[in-house]
C-alpha cells in the first residue's frame, strides 16, 4: 500500500467543482499501473485494466471534498462565501483556511465573534479574513468562484487510526486505485475501470457521466459511512459499524443481493474482515445516479467506516483501508461474465 500516495490525496485541494489539479496527480500516479486512462469533459478520470475484455466492472469513488466558494469581496477586504457540499458552518469560525486564488494559494482565518456561538449558524454568516487592506488589495489574490478549505492535513494517530480532511471520499479513491494495482498483481482478466469521479458532494454529475460513458456490467461504489463507535451515534440507525473491523457491505434497495453475497463469500474465503450496514432509499453516494445509467447497472456499495464526517478532521483506520483494497482486488479476480447475478435464479 502506497501511503505516500494516500497522503497526497488527503492533503491536496479538491473542493467540489475544482478537482482537476488532484485528478492530474491521479493520472501521474496511475499511468505506470494501468493499460489506459480515460478522461471526460466533466473532470472524471478512469484508470483501465484489460480494456479489451468484454466483461467490465466499474469501481467508483468521488475525488471531491466539501469546502467553501468565494462569492463576494467586501469593501474592507473580507471574503463572503457559499458552501460547496454539506458543510457544518459551526465548525468553521476561528479556523485557518487555505484559499486557492487566481494568483495562487493565500491563507486566512474564518472570522469568529461572540454572536456566532449558536447552534443554527448559517454559511452566509461566515467571513474569511486573508489580511487584505481592502477590496482592491484582496482582488490581487482572489476572485469570485475561488475555492477554500480548512487548513488541516493528515496526522497518523495511535493504533493505526488516521485523521485527515476529506477522507470522504479521497480515502476511498485511494482504495479503488490500489485495488486495481493489486488485482493486476493477482492476474485479473476482466476489464477493470477505476473511476475517481467529480461533483458527488454537490451535483452527482461525475457518476452519471462515467456510468453513461463506460456502460459497465457491474459497478461497486466505495464511499464512507458513519461509524457507530463514538459518542452520540446510535447503531439502530443503520447497524453497528466500528473502525478497524473492516469495510461495510451495504444492504440497501440499490444493491444487488447476489453481488453482496459474492463480496461476502470472497471476504470469508480470504479471511478478510467485513461488516454489514443497511439503508433504505437513497444512499447519498455515487450509487444513486450510477445504478440508473444506461439500461441500469448491477450495483453494490462498500463503505469505509468514518468518524466525524464532514468535520475539519475526519478519522478512519488504516486496517479498514487495507482490507477494503484486498477485498475489492480478490472480488475482481473472482467475478466474470459467467457469474450469475440474476435475483430470479
Amino acid at each position: 500500500m502506497n501511503k505516500e500516495f494516500l497522503y497526497t490525496l488527503l492533503d491536496s485541494m479538491s473542493v467540489s467543482g475544482h478537482e482537476i489539479p488532484l485528478q492530474k496527480k491521479v493520472i501521474a500516479e496511475m499511468t505506470p499501473h494501468c493499460d489506459k486512462i480515460l478522461t471526460d469533459y466533466t473532470g472524471n478520470v478512469v484508470c483501465v485494466l484489460n480494456p479489451d475484455a468484454p466483461f467490465k466492472v466499474l469501481l467508483a469513488a468521488h475525488i471531491d471534498e466539501i469546502g467553501l466558494i468565494v462569492t463576494h469581496i467586501q469593501p474592507d477586504g473580507l471574503l463572503r462565501v457559499a458552501k460547496s457540499g454539506g458543510i457544518f458552518p459551526g465548525t468553521y469560525p476561528g479556523h485557518q483556511v487555505a484559499v486557492h486564488g487566481c494568483a495562487g494559494t493565500v491563507y486566512g482565518a474564518v472570522v469568529r465573534s461572540k454572536d456566532m456561538d449558536k447552534a443554527d449558524l448559517k454559511v452566509d454568516e461566515l467571513y474569511i479574513d486573508i489580511g487584505a487592506k481592502d477590496a482592491a488589495d484582496a482582488r490581487k489574490y482572489v476572485q469570485e468562484g475561488d475555492p477554500a478549505h480548512l487548513n488541516t492535513y493528515h496526522q497518523e494517530m495511535l493504533n493505526g487510526f488516521l485523521s485527515a480532511r476529506g477522507v470522504d471520499d479521497r480515502g476511498c479513491a485511494f482504495i479503488i486505485l490500489e485495488a486495481l494495482k493489486r488485482a493486476k498483481e493477482l492476474g485479473c482478466k476482466i476489464g477493470v475501470y477505476a473511476a475517481t469521479t467529480v461533483g458527488e458532494e454537490t451535483t452527482g454529475r461525475g457518476s452519471y457521466w462515467v456510468g453513461s460513458n463506460i456502460r459497465p456490467d457491474v459497478a461497486v461504489i466505495t464511499d464512507v459511512t458513519y461509524a457507530s463507535d463514538y459518542p452520540g451515534m446510535d447503531p439502530k440507525a443503520s447497524g453497528e459499524v466500528k473502525l478497524g473491523s473492516g469495510g461495510a457491505i451495504c444492504n440497501c434497495s440499490i444493491a444487488n443481493q447476489k453481488l453482496n453475497d459474492l463480496l461476502k463469500a470472497v471476504a470469508k474465503e480470504n479471511g478478510i474482515p467485513y461488516q454489514m450496514e443497511s439503508y433504505t432509499g437513497r444512499t447519498y453516494t455515487d450509487a444513486d445516479n450510477l445504478h440508473v445509467t444506461g439500461t441500469g447497472v448491477v450495483t453494490a456499495l462498500l463503505s469505509l467506516p468514518l468518524r466525524y464526517m464532514h468535520c475539519p478532521s475526519e478519522v478512519c483506520h488504516m486496517d479498514d483501508i487495507e482490507n477494503s483494497i484486498e477485498l475489492l482486488a480478490r472480488f475482481l479476480c473472482r467475478i466474470d461474465e459467467n457469474t450469475d447475478l440474476d435475483p430470479f435464479h
